[in-house]
C-alpha cells in the first residue's frame, strides 16, 4: 500500500488542481488544529456573518479567515460545477432556491469538506481500501472535459 501524499490526494478532490492543491496544503498548515469542520470552514470563509443593529440583520460574507482558501474553494467550485455533472446537477438545483454566489458557495464548501476529511484521515478521496470512492452527495463522479487541446482541425478547413 502507498503511503499517504497529501499534496496527490488534493489532486483527486473535484475541481482542485494542482495549483489549488498546493494553496490549501500551505495554507492551512497542520488540519488538526481545527477541532471541527465547521472550524475549517469558518477560517476559510465559507460561512456568512451576521451584522446586527437595532433589530435588523443583513448577511454578507465575512471578512474572517484566510482569503486565500476562500478564493481556492470558490475556483474549485468553478471548476467542478464545469466538469462533474453530477456537481453541475446539484448547483442548477441549488439555483432554484438561492442566488448564483450562494449556491457556489455551498459547492466550496461541499468541496472544503471532502478537503477537511481527507487530510484529517489521511485518506485518498479517489480510492478507499482498494475500491474506488469517487463519490459527491452519494453520486457517481465522472470527469467530463468538455473541449480537448489541441484542438482538432476540422477537415473541410
Amino acid at each position: 500500500m502507498m503511503t499517504f501524499n497529501p499534496s496527490l490526494a488534493g489532486l483527486w478532490i473535484p475541481g482542485i488542481g494542482k495549483m489549488n492543491a498546493f494553496t490549501i496544503l500551505l495554507e492551512i498548515d497542520d488540519i488538526n488544529r481545527f477541532p471541527d469542520v465547521k472550524n475549517f470552514f469558518s477560517y476559510c470563509r465559507l460561512v456568512p456573518s451576521a451584522r446586527n443593529s437595532g433589530g435588523k440583520s443583513k448577511q454578507r460574507s465575512s471578512k474572517d479567515g484566510n482569503k486565500y482558501l476562500k478564493v481556492a474553494f470558490s475556483d474549485a467550485a468553478i471548476h467542478a460545477v464545469q466538469y462533474y455533472p453530477v456537481i453541475r446537477k446539484y448547483h442548477s438545483s441549488l439555483l432554484r432556491k438561492k442566488n448564483k454566489q450562494i449556491a457556489k458557495t455551498i459547492i466550496a464548501k461541499e468541496i472544503a469538506e471532502i478537503v477537511y476529511f481527507v487530510l484529517k484521515y489521511k485518506s485518498n478521496f479517489s480510492r478507499r481500501d482498494g475500491f474506488p470512492n469517487n463519490k459527491f452527495k452519494g453520486q457517481e463522479l465522472e470527469h467530463k472535459k468538455s473541449l480537448q487541446w489541441p484542438r482538432v482541425v476540422s477537415p473541410d478547413a
